[in-house]
Formats: structure tokens, C-alpha cells, sequence
């Protein structure tokens, strides 16, 4: 008789949730925000208020039908379902600044993170009630050979009430949304019966179908580094004909004056010239060369260890005896050398070089910078000033026509500006165009250099614009770095699997 009670006691519990998870977020959302608030629903929040409707449908399916394992299968299918698909509507909002959001707050949270906390709410509560169940076997005696359950007061009200709460719900979705092929809006005007401002779309269809991608918009291919071309996946055809610029004009043109070759036994991907000597990195390996190009230090990064750095795309003097190494996915590491390291202090950062190179420690670390313009876009060059270090987006498969040049302050890492340089370009064309794979600073400007169509963009940063158009010979076929040295400029290459310097005039 225990097990019997304890029987009527889960289905109590069971009812008790279905009809809550009814009752109270999807009822107060279409009863108090929808017709007494005017809040409507964009078409994710009805695709969360769908799954709450379901989930508490099925709970109410198993008290009046028994417990069998096709509703607990679509049970947990369609809090799978919820959480995805409120995760994919929170994480449109998650980095918006403080109070911005969509929709009503309840207690300063919006709809959509609530939706969140009721899916899990959900899961908890299933192993809450579970944990409490009785043997299985009790199910088939509480169910006395009937092939379903018999209503109690408490089971017969739920069910009542949220088949209005639910017919309700069906109300508004046809008043705010209308009938198929309309499927809502992403940004709903206020809810309303007046047929004067009520709209009934199909623009969410708009592209739905096309370039589908569990990743969406952040299925970015990697860019091109010296070490791994990029070029068919990321849809960009390298060129090095001038003529094919994005430039209305050349101002001046470069030549050799002299080649060398630097025996590296690793493509270089940047290179430069750092107090005196060179700085060369290749992937996830830095070594630091002296002017006849042999290796004084090195160090192998331990790409893995938070923050996760992509490949190396620039390395830049910071604090008079420090270093910032920057990866491509703008996540970055401030070292400095160290003849008498910890290895075991700064094992966390190096697979080798460890004894040699800190990563841990007072003004060192990991870290990961914020953009806005250039969050879908990675990094493929870097330089910096006396106060300020700069970054330049590359195109990629998803977007072949931003690019924009992102300002942090040395002092604490953060976003201080972005710009898209004013330029005269050829009509139609853009900045995109171009693929930057280096930047430099003298006197005041930037010089980027673009492995595509060989040009450099001299920009200067306090006006935003590019200032002058420098064309390098076409030689120089996949030019990774750019920087002065004894007043001249210095383009690294790797080409025909060796690494080009070329020093120019």
C-alpha cells in the first residue's frame, strides 16, 4: 500500500509541474505581458513558448495515461529543444551593455534568459521527482489494468486550465503571426486586436535555408598563414598585379635593392625587428635571431592553456622589457624573457623554453580582447605606438568587404576605437579587398601591407585614412611581414618553400 501511495504521490508531483510550467511562465507571458502589457513574441520566444507548452502537455499525458517511456523521451527532447533554442536567442544578447536587451525584464532579467532558467528548472526538478519515485512495478499496480488514469479534482483543474492557457496562446499567435507560410517577426511591434497595425510576415524565412551551419555567422574559416595557405577555403583569389588593387591611384612604387635568404627551418609567418634584433614566429614557435639570423632564444607556446591562442600574427614591445605575442582570434600572451625562469612556474605557458621565457607573473598573463565591428573576423596583423597597439581584420568566407583597424590602450588592453579607413577606391571595390598580413608604424602612420594585389596602405590613424598608395614588385609573391630597419623598408616572404627578406627602396 506504501508503494501505492508513493505511486500517487509522483503523479501528484508530475501534475503539480505540468501544470506550473503551463500556468505560470507561458500563462503570465500571453495573460499579463501579451494582453495586458502588449508584449509580443519575436519567433524565437514562441518557438521557447512552444517547447514550455510541450513539456508541460507531456507531463500531464503521463498522469492521465501513466508513466511509459515515449512521453519521458519527448519529455527530455523537448528541454533539449527549449534550452537550444533559448541559448541560441540569449547568446543574440549576451554582450550587450548594462540594461540593453529585448522584450519585458522581470526582475531585470528579459524573457529569454528566464527561459533558460525554466529548461533547467526542468531537468532539476524531473531528478527531484525521480529520485522519489517508487519501484516501476508500482506504476502497473496503481494502474489496476485500466489503460488510463481517472481524473482526480486537483489532475481534471489543471488540465481544464491549461487547455485554456494553451487555446489562449493560440489566440495570440494567430493575431500577432497568422497562419503558415507567416512565421512572425524578429523584432515584434507591440502586441495589438487593432487589424490596423497588426503585421503578418514571412521575412524570417529570408535566408534560412542557405549556407546552413551549426557554427551560423561564427563559421569563419582560418586565415592564411606562411605555414597553412587558406586561399580556396576562404574564397579569396591571391593576386600580385598591382592594377588589381582597390586604389584609384599608386603614389609610389618600391624596388629590391637587396634579397637574402633567412635559413629558418619553419615558414615565417611575421617577422620583425624588436631592440635590436629580430623576432620571428612560425605558428606557435618564437625565437628570438641576431643580425646574421641565428637563434639566440626560442620558445614553443602551449597554445591550449587559457586563454586558447590561434596561430601567432604579431609580437609587439610592451613595458620597456616585455613582450605581447598576439593570435589571430585576438586571444594574446604578455611574456618576457627570463635567463633564470621557474620551468616549473611557467610550464603553464610553454611546451619548450620554459626555463628561458615567463608567461606568469606581476604584468604578464593571457588574456582576450573585445571588439565590435571585427567580432567575426579574425586578425592577421599588428603594430603598435608609444600609447595605443592596433589590429587589422582579414576577409574570410563568410565576409569578403569589412575591414577595420581595431585601437587598444597598452595600459590595460581595451577597446579604445575602431575605424574602416575613408580611401579612394575604385567603384565597387572596398578595403576587403585587400588581405593584410603585417603593419608597421613610423612617424605617425600605420603601413599595412597586403600580400594581395602588393600594395601598402600608408594610413594615418588620428585622421582615419589612408594617406598614400605604395606598390612593392610582384616578385615578392606572398609577403607576411613588413618593417624598418636602417630607415628602409623590409618585406618577409615565404616563397618556393624558403623565407624571402627583401629589402626595398
Amino acid at each position: 500500500m506504501n508503494e501505492i501511495n508513493k505511486t500517487r504521490n509522483f503523479y501528484t508531483l508530475m501534475c503539480l509541474a505540468g501544470f506550473l510550467i503551463i500556468l505560470l511562465p507561458v500563462g503570465i507571458a500571453n495573460l499579463v505581458f501579451g494582453y495586458m502589457l502588449g508584449d509580443s513574441p519575436c519567433v524565437l520566444c514562441w518557438g521557447q513558448r512552444e517547447a514550455m507548452i510541450f513539456i508541460g502537455v507531456m507531463a500531464l499525458f503521463i498522469v492521465r495515461y501513466g508513466i511509459k517511456g515515449k512521453y519521458l523521451a519527448a519529455l527530455l527532447i523537448m528541454t533539449a529543444v527549449g534550452l537550444y533554442q533559448s541559448f541560441a536567442h540569449y547568446g543574440n544578447h549576451a554582450h550587450r551593455d548594462l540594461d540593453q536587451g529585448f522584450g519585458l525584464a522581470v526582475f531585470g532579467i528579459h524573457t529569454y534568459f528566464w527561459a533558460e532558467v525554466i529548461f533547467w528548472a526542468v531537468v532539476l526538478l524531473l531528478g527531484v521527482i525521480f529520485a522519489f519515485a517508487p519501484k516501476f512495478g508500482a506504476f502497473e499496480k496503481e494502474l489496476n489494468g485500466e489503460k488510463i488514469r481517472k481524473f482526480t479534482k486537483f489532475s481534471f483543474a489543471a488540465v481544464f486550465i491549461s487547455a485554456l492557457i494553451v487555446a489562449s496562446n493560440v489566440f495570440q499567435a494567430f493575431v500577432s503571426t497568422g497562419i503558415p507560410p507567416y512565421v512572425g517577426q524578429g523584432d515584434p511591434v507591440r502586441f495589438t486586436l487593432n487589424p490596423k497595425y497588426i503585421i503578418w510576415s514571412t521575412d524570417s524565412w529570408n535566408g534560412l535555408w542557405q549556407n546552413i551551419s551549426f557554427l551560423g555567422k561564427r563559421d569563419v574559416k582560418a586565415p592564411d598563414y606562411a605555414f597553412a595557405p587558406a586561399s580556396e577555403k576562404l574564397g579569396i583569389k591571391f593576386d600580385n598585379d598591382v592594377n588589381n588593387s582597390p586604389f584609384s591611384k599608386i603614389d609610389s612604387e618600391l624596388k629590391i635593392a637587396k634579397e637574402e635568404t633567412i635559413a629558418f627551418d619553419k615558414p615565417i609567418n611575421t617577422l620583425d625587428y624588436i631592440n635590436n634584433e629580430f623576432v620571428v614566429s612560425s605558428k606557435w614557435d618564437v625565437a628570438f635571431l641576431d643580425d646574421s639570423f641565428k637563434i639566440k632564444e626560442s620558445f614553443e607556446l602551449d597554445p591550449y592553456f587559457s586563454a586558447t591562442i590561434d596561430p601567432i600574427i604579431g609580437i609587439i614591445p610592451y613595458m620597456n622589457d616585455k613582450f605581447i605575442l598576439m593570435g589571430s582570434n585576438k586571444s594574446f600572451l604578455r611574456f618576457k624573457k627570463n635567463p633564470n625562469a621557474d620551468d616549473t612556474l611557467q610550464y603553464a605557458d610553454f611546451i619548450k623554453g620554459a626555463n628561458i621565457f615567463e608567461g606568469q607573473g606581476e604584468g604578464l598573463g593571457r588574456g582576450r580582447l573585445d571588439t565590435v565591428r571585427s567580432k567575426f573576423n579574425h586578425v592577421a596583423s599588428m603594430t603598435v605606438d608609444n600609447n595605443y597597439f592596433y589590429l587589422a581584420t582579414t576577409p574570410n568566407n563568410k565576409d569578403a568587404k569589412t575591414f577595420v583597424i581595431s585601437k587598444f590602450s597598452l595600459k590595460d588592453r581595451v577597446l579604445s576605437g575602431e575605424f574602416t579607413p575613408k580611401a579612394d577606391l575604385k567603384e565597387g571595390k572596398t578595403l576587403g579587398d585587400l588581405y593584410v598580413t603585417s603593419m608597421t608604424y613610423k612617424n605617425g602612420l600605420i603601413y599595412a601591407l597586403s600580400k594581395n594585389h602588393n600594395v601598402i596602405a600608408v594610413i594615418d590613424p588620428v585622421k582615419e585614412e589612408v594617406i598614400k598608395v605604395i606598390s612593392y614588385p610582384e616578385t615578392i609573391t606572398n609577403a607576411r611581414s613588413i618593417f624598418f630597419k636602417d630607415g628602409l623598408i623590409n618585406i618577409l616572404s615565404y616563397q618556393n618553400n624558403e623565407n624571402k627578406l627583401y629589402i626595398l627602396n
